[in-house]
């Protein structure tokens, strides 16, 4: 099956980073555990809808790309299945910042 999404919508894979304490000790790895800690989630930007951000006075080009790490609103969208792996379809304008790492 694949999934691409159509009009202003992104597809997202979700992202749960792992949390560790001082002495290395791994905690809070899971879904319900980064979505009850955060208002917004983490996740890798997969597909974009043909007319994602067309109504942002931006000429119709979204500001992020497949492949981007992003926060997105924490309720936001539909969460579907591919098989064994989650995805949220979100409204492009739940995307709230594009994750960059610093150089």
């Amino acid at each position: 099956m694949t999934i691409r999404v159509c009009g202003h919508r992104v597809l997202i894979k979700p992202y749960y980073p792992e949390e560790k304490t001082e002495s290395g000790i791994i905690v809070g790895i899971g879904r319900e555990f980064q979505m009850e800690k955060n208002a917004t989630q983490e996740g890798i930007v997969v597909d974009i809808g043909s007319t994602a951000w067309a109504n942002e006075g931006l000429g119709g080009k979204p500001w992020c790309k497949v492949g981007d790490h992003v926060y997105f609103a924490k309720y936001a969208g539909k969460q579907v299945k591919d098989g064994e792996e989650d995805f949220f379809i979100v409204n492009d304008e739940d995307v709230q910042a594009v994750i960059e790492e610093d150089k």
